[in-house]
């Protein structure tokens, strides 16, 4: 007979149950191995905290975090409504504003040939003033009829801010447009 153990067997109403097993066999899992010792354990709690990157790792693992935390916040600032029909309006709409980046970089490789060609120096220069004069005329246009469809669509929306936007997303390579478009060009929005 046990001095300081109860025995079951005589007093069964005395052990509370609070439904919790209390052994590894009652739970129904396996114990995978020794249970590590403090030493052992705590060694693998700092490698998990203070991992060692090479500088190769550390910047690609600080490239992913930026570039998660920049898509983050660009899709909170452009999930707003004005902004995604902005987006829509401005895609599926044919604007010579997409072909400025590329037309300046061809205007400005033929302004260098100044000394062979002078007057082709006169002629790019005047070609990119018409053309920057073009882009600014299409994205007036725009900007009226984006006014007319927010008004429809939106109406208790301001178009405060979209202007700027307008004309940032008209004037980038459609193929380089972030977000990407969701729509082709010439398609319901």
């Amino acid at each position: 007979m046990a001095l300081f153990r109860r025995n079951k067997s005589q007093d069964p109403e005395s052990e509370p149950d609070d439904g919790l097993p209390t052994t590894i066999a009652e739970s129904g899992r396996k114990k995978s191995g020794p249970t590590p010792s403090r030493r052992e354990a705590e060694a693998l709690r700092r490698q998990r905290v203070t991992r060692q990157l090479s500088p190769k790792e550390a910047r690609k693992e600080n490239a992913a975090k930026n570039r998660a935390e920049r898509m983050r916040s660009l899709n909170a600032r452009e999930a707003t409504p004005e902004k995604a029909l902005m987006r829509d309006y401005i895609d599926a709409r044919f604007s010579v504003g997409e072909f400025l980046l590329p037309s300046l970089v061809i205007i400005l490789a033929l302004s260098f040939l100044n000394s062979v060609w002078p007057a082709m120096t006169l002629f790019a220069t005047i070609t990119m003033y018409v053309y920057i004069l073009a882009v600014l005329a299409d994205g007036f246009i725009m900007w009226r009829g984006f006014k007319r469809v927010l008004a429809e669509r939106l109406p208790r929306v301001s178009p405060k801010g979209l202007l700027m936007y307008g004309m940032n997303r008209m004037i980038q390579i459609r193929r380089f447009r972030i977000p990407a478009p969701r729509i082709k060009r010439g398609d319901a929005y």
